[in-house]
Formats: C-alpha cells, structure tokens, sequence
C-alpha cells in the first residue's frame, strides 16, 4: 500500500473539504478514504498505528498523487507532535495550505461550532467566541503556523491555496493544484463550482423546527481591535512572504465586511 505525498493541512473552514473532494475527481490524484485522518496530530489516531493509516489508502489504483487532508495538521500550537511524526513517516511529501482571511474564517468555525449538535461550548457571538476559545484565533496565525513547516519543507514544497480566489475561479486554482502536484492541469473537473459545505447551508439546517441556534457574527469594534491584536504582525509577514499586498485582506477594526463579502 502506498503512502501520502501531499498533505492538506487546512486552515480550517478555507474550503479544504471542496478542494479535496474535487482533487479527488481528478483520474491520477487519491485522497484518503474517509474525512480527515488527523493521524500525526492526535495522539488516539496515531496510537492506531503506522499499519493502519496505511490502510486508508488500499484503494490506490496506481494515482501518482496521494492526499491526507487534515486541518488539524496546520493547528502547530494544539498538536506539538505533528511535524516530527511528519518528518518520520512522509519526509518528502509536498504541502497544501489553503488559507481565508483572518476574521472570516474564525466566524466560520463560530458557525461551524454553533451549528455541531454536541459541541461542547455554546457561544452567544462571535464576540463570546474569540474571548472564550483561543484556537479560534490561533488557526488564523497562518505565518506562525506555515513557518513550523517551513523549519523542514523548502518553499518550493509549500503551495498556498487562496480562499477567495477558489471560490472565484475553482477552475483555474485546481488547475493551478494540479500543476504544482505534478498531474495533468487540463483535466477538467465536473460541477467545480458546486460548495460542497458552506456556512449558510449549516445555519439554514439548524435553523429549521426544532433546531433553532441563535447565531451572531457581528463584531463589536471593541472586540474585532482586540483579536487583530492578538494577530500582530502574522498576517502581514505571511502576505509579505507569498509576496501579496499588505492589503490583500483588509484587516482594520472598523471593517464590518471583508473582500469577499462586498
């Protein structure tokens, strides 16, 4: 049985779950059976056993390009073991590392978890949210997390895939995937632009009799100044780095929407 070499390793909620099923559709790419192995970040899963993450890819039928995709893998701060089980087991894989803007992204895992019946905390906003649950703000850090990898995987192993510029032009950024993944780029990909998850379809299910969640992203100016505090200089030495705009994102306290909501 082969094993992966590629992981996609989130940010959460930045459309890892559509791009991977439509990786999946493409004839030479394989992506592990199942939702998210989580194998070299959570201790229970890779208690099971090198034999076993094996296993999840017995479907191989000769694709040249195999993929774990895990968000917890880029969570460095809640899963210190990943990058060394990373390194023992997938030395030479490649990296993809879809990432959204900030403040987005952290009201999409508010809604996520508002939303996920027997989620263990109920937030009144995402106000309540940022205050009460660090890892809302620490899966944002996107340079601290991206330069974990970096200690080990050169820059040329390290693809950065675009929240907004996916859900503008899917075709052309799975194009760009396969390119960089060493598949064919031409290969054209059914319904492309279909969402495959999206947070108004979770919040219109819950929402339906018998399932009403209150559900408040507004940002008080207060609170939004202070989580683009808790950011400091990460989003902008990221953008720095993959050579983007300082204002790429507009990250400013008195924004109420960001680029891809205007």
């Amino acid at each position: 049985m082969p094993k992966p070499n590629l992981l996609l390793i989130g940010a959460p909620k930045s459309a890892t779950t559509s791009i991977s099923v439509m990786l999946s559709h493409h004839p030479d790419v394989l992506v592990v059976k199942g939702k998210e192995p989580h194998f070299f970040s959570e201790n229970r899963r890779y208690a099971r056993g090198w034999d076993w993450y094996k296993s999840l890819f017995s479907n191989h039928a000769g694709e040249s390009a195999i993929i774990d995709a895990s968000t917890s893998y880029s969570r460095t701060n809640a899963f210190p073991n990943t990058i060394s089980r990373i390194i023992k087991h997938v030395p030479d894989t490649k990296i993809l590392y879809s990432v959204r803007h900030p403040l987005d992204r952290m009201e999409s895992a508010y809604i996520e978890w508002m939303t996920t019946p027997g989620f263990k905390f109920r937030f009144s906003s995402i106000n309540d949210a940022v205050y009460r649950e660090p890892n809302i703000i620490e899966s944002s850090r996107y340079w601290k997390n991206i330069s974990v990898y970096r200690k080990y995987f050169a820059d040329q192993r390290i693809k950065i895939i675009w929240f907004d510029e996916y859900v503008s032009d899917p075709d052309a950024v799975l194009a760009d995937i396969f390119e960089f993944i060493g598949v064919n780029p031409l290969i054209s990909i059914p319904h492309s632009h279909l969402p495959i998850a999206s947070s108004k379809s979770r919040i219109k299910k819950m929402q339906m009799p018998g399932g009403i969640i209150p559900i408040d992203k507004t940002w008080n100016r207060e609170t939004r100044q202070w989580t683009i505090a808790q950011l400091g200089n990460d989003t902008r030495q990221f953008l720095e780095w993959c050579g983007r705009s300082s204002d790429y994102w507009r990250i400013n306290p008195n924004d109420k929407t960001s680029p891809s909501s205007t």
